[in-house]
């Protein structure tokens, strides 16, 4: 039986893999490679992206629902994903979040401060202990948004090799359209063959 294929709004989807690929950025910049303060000013910055498009896209889903995929998973697993997806945008908007009030606490200039926030230390020092604190919090949910993002990772190429549904596919716009228009294709064709049988009668 061929499952109908759902498209996601575009908007989601580019969101989606923008804030995939600001997430890279901040990694790679956030351990250091290239000169310290231009790296401090790039990780920064890459988080505060990945914040604002967490909530362009939780703006989204709650404006445009996010369709279901049709697959053999039970009920637990369904509950389990939907879990999975709420804890990831909750981490990818406190770990930038938590980055931010670092920032602002250490007193850095080079993004915008976060009001009402006391400056505790230098700028691009974490002397003070409730800077110490503020960022090894951060520190936690960036090692845990890893743990999420590989589960997320796994369970994606779980869908799209085991279950073999559409839920790969239709975050990759390419891909997507590939089996949009084969699902297409096979309920065109179905429906050709029930309009021959019921001709012949």
């Amino acid at each position: 039986m061929i499952q109908p294929f759902k498209r996601p709004n575009i908007a989601s989807v580019i969101a989606h893999w923008a804030a995939a690929l600001a997430m890279i950025l901040a990694l790679y910049f956030g351990y250091g490679n290239g000169p310290r303060q231009e790296a401090f000013v790039a990780h920064a910055y890459a988080g505060l992206t990945v914040l604002g498009l967490v909530v362009v896209r939780l703006f989204l889903r709650t404006l445009l629902p996010w369709p279901e995929v049709e697959s053999g998973g039970s009920r637990i697993s369904t509950v389990v994903a939907e879990s999975m997806h709420w804890t990831l945008y909750a981490l990818m908007l406190l770990t930038p979040l938590t980055g931010w009030i670092v920032a602002s606490e250490v007193g850095c200039t080079a993004v915008p401060r976060l009001p009402n926030i006391d400056r505790l230390g230098s700028s691009f020092s974490i002397g003070h202990p409730v800077s110490a604190m503020t960022y090894h919090v951060h520190v936690f949910f960036v090692w845990s948004l890893l743990a999420l993002i590989s589960l997320h990772v796994t369970a994606a190429l779980f869908h799209h090799f085991v279950l073999r549904d559409t839920m790969l596919a239709r975050m990759i716009p390419v891909f997507g359209r590939r089996a949009g228009s084969v699902s297409d294709h096979g309920r065109r064709s179905h429906d050709n063959q029930n309009h021959c049988r019921s001709g012949t009668r």
